[in-house]
């Protein structure tokens, strides 16, 4: 390999999109095809679909993967082809879009990021058994070519070297966005937790591109407002700077207003602006006047934390569940996660939903033995609890708390660092929907500290009373958390996983977003960032130059990365979906060796610029 790709290799990292690599089996992390939501979701389908070829051969496989629902719906289905250097030669085994194709080769393929996408998969599979590539197809659910990341795996197929793979259709990823796929009036059509996520993330990437000159477009294109769906933007006091909707006082943010004429604030003196800035993004239920129906009705929003030019603000949105019903979580039958297998907060709603079938099924004394003994339900900072719901905390009686059963009692008042006593806004919250996310900050058992959490709670009965059954999730790379001494290039060095490799970029670009290339000489010089061979890079989106970076020596390659990835333009590909993990082989200077590299990089909105970093498995 020559010099220059090995320095090149040392910068990098191909995409996850917000997933990790999963270790647990099918077992653990059961999933359908109508299921599937997100990128933990893909990997979980396919490492299924996996065994299940193992288990019942390549004959059986083939059939139910073209015939039976656990395996197809809409836009995710399973496929298998030949690995192989050229689509020009490689042969599909399984196509459900497609059966007829099955059998014949592909042909060669190009794809937006520059090369034949059989190559490209040829090349990952070359350095890892299983990962992921991302490039731009056809969805069969819409019928318009868009940006895919797809799942593969090595099998055997009837001696044949082959992938298995599954692949996901963002709505909401930069190089996504549509006007047809997102947009208010689609939201205002079929409001959903989904659509709206996917217009407030779109909307605060113009915000984040264009800055304050984003206003007109925001606040009056019918892209950003139809009926009660509208985009606003708040700075980090509450003050509202921008609305496609009523104009607000400042102070006054949206979900403080009660009725009409009667001002009051919903939350208690709850920091609402605080709990965004500290997770980041976060669903918000609330009572506002609806037009539609000139009743005061319960709305959930979905507000996210952008910074601009340096400036931190708050996107949102929000939509009434009561004009329309709106589609909960999937079925435990559909998606089951144990709790050994959480890694991601989507996964924490499947666990709760399980749950609660589970005690509906079983009844409670049952539910409640399973729920502090069985290790389906309980594996480190994971656990169900269920507690009454009261006005005050000291009307809220714990029933299951499994950390500590000596604790299953009345706690009383306990107030979090967001100004609020944590029972009493389960109690509102759920009086206003069924199920839903809740943000406080608790004692994370697996750190002794007081962290942020996300829990998504349900209502249910519990001793003949009404009850919230809840687990929560802990992330160390949320805005708010990030603290060193949980993420740093010596604790990935020490451990070395794709988890903690997400945590240690994600929270360099959080600096990066905060402080601009400011955070440069931080990033390459600090400790923290800096230990043995893990170290901080920062690459130009528009050139390819190297911004910053804790290797010197990579500063002389820029614009030099495609090279090693035969062409292909991996930093377009990270500017297309936000975040990349890439694989690749590297020279160890220490052994004379080549050794397997995974890195991953993110894209800062606004600047932009790639921040990322690698490590040796």
């Amino acid at each position: 390999m020559a010099r220059s790709s090995i320095l090149i290799a040392s910068l990098f990292a191909v995409l996850l999109i917000g997933g990790v690599r999963l270790d647990a089996a099918c077992a653990d992390y059961r999933i359908r095809a109508s299921a599937v939501r997100s990128a933990s979701d893909v990997q979980a389908f396919v490492e299924c679909a996996k065994d299940y070829l193992e288990e019942h051969g390549a004959d059986e496989a083939r059939r139910a993967f073209n015939e039976d629902e656990r395996w197809m719906d809409g836009s995710t289905y399973v496929f298998v082809n030949a690995i192989s250097r050229s689509g020009a030669d490689q042969l599909f085994f399984v196509y459900p879009p497609d059966p007829s194709r099955e059998g014949m080769p592909w042909g060669e393929s190009i794809d937006d990021f520059g090369t034949d996408l059989a190559a490209e998969a040829y090349r990952v599979m070359e350095v890892v058994n299983a990962g992921w590539i991302y490039y731009s197809f056809t969805n069969p659910a819409t019928g318009t070519r868009q940006p895919k990341a797809t799942y593969i795996a090595e099998v055997d197929w009837k001696g044949h070297r082959a992938n298995i793979g599954a692949g996901i259709y963002s709505a909401d990823w930069p190089g996504s966005c549509s006007p047809d796929d997102v947009s208010a009036a689609r939201l205002d059509a079929g409001p959903s937790d989904d659509g709206l996520r996917q217009l407030v993330r779109c909307a605060s990437m113009v915000l984040a591109d264009r800055g304050f000159f984003a206003r007109e477009e925001l606040e009056s294109s019918r892209r950003w407002r139809h009926g009660s769906a509208y985009v606003f933007v708040l700075d980090m006091l509450g003050n509202q700077i921008m609305s496609g909707g009523p104009r607000i006082g400042p102070g006054r943010v949206p979900h403080e207003l009660g009725p009409r004429h009667a001002f009051r604030d919903q939350f208690g003196g709850r920091d609402m602006t605080g709990t965004v800035d500290t997770f980041g993004e976060a669903y918000l239920y609330y009572r506002a006047l609806n037009p539609a129906t000139g009743a005061n009705e319960p709305k959930v929003g979905f507000l996210k934390r952008v910074v601009v030019r340096g400036v931190p603000l708050i996107v949102g949105s929000g939509y009434y569940p009561g004009s329309v019903a709106v589609a909960g979580p999937p079925g435990c039958d559909e998606k089951s996660v144990a709790a050994s297998a959480v890694r991601t907060s989507d996964d924490i709603q499947s666990l709760v939903q399980c749950a609660a079938e589970y005690l509906e099924r079983h009844g409670q004394d049952e539910a409640y033995r399973a729920f502090h003994e069985d290790d389906r339900w309980r594996h480190g900072q994971i656990y169900l609890f269920v507690n009454s719901t009261g006005l005050t905390g000291q009307d809220s009686l714990v029933h299951v708390f499994p950390p500590d059963r000596n604790r299953e009692v009345a706690w009383g008042p306990t107030v979090d660092r967001f100004g609020t006593d944590v029972f009493p806004n389960q109690h509102r919250i759920l009086s206003l929907v069924p199920e839903a996310w809740h943000y406080y900050a608790f004692t994370n058992p697996s750190t002794g500290l007081d962290e942020p959490k996300r829990s998504y709670v349900k209502s249910i009965e519990w001793n003949g009373d009404r009850a919230v059954l809840g687990a929560g999730f802990y992330a160390a790379d949320l805005p708010g958390t990030c603290h060193s001494a949980q993420v740093s290039a010596a604790a990935l060095g020490a451990g070395p996983s794709d988890e903690g490799l997400q945590q240690f970029v994600r929270c360099a670009a959080h600096m990066v977003e905060s402080s601009g290339y400011f955070a440069g000489p931080v990033l390459t010089e600090g400790d923290r960032w800096n230990h043995g061979s893990i170290y901080v890079y920062g690459i130009s989106v528009n050139t390819g130059a190297v911004q910053f970076s804790g290797n010197p020596a990579s500063v002389q390659l820029s614009g030099m990365l495609p090279e090693l990835f035969g062409g292909r333009d991996m930093v377009e590909a990270a500017e297309t979906f936000g975040e990349v993990f890439l694989y690749y082989n590297v020279l160890d200077p220490a052994t004379g060796a080549v050794r397997p590299t995974v890195g991953f990089a993110r894209v800062v909105p606004g600047l932009p610029v790639l921040v990322g970093s690698g490590y040796n498995p």
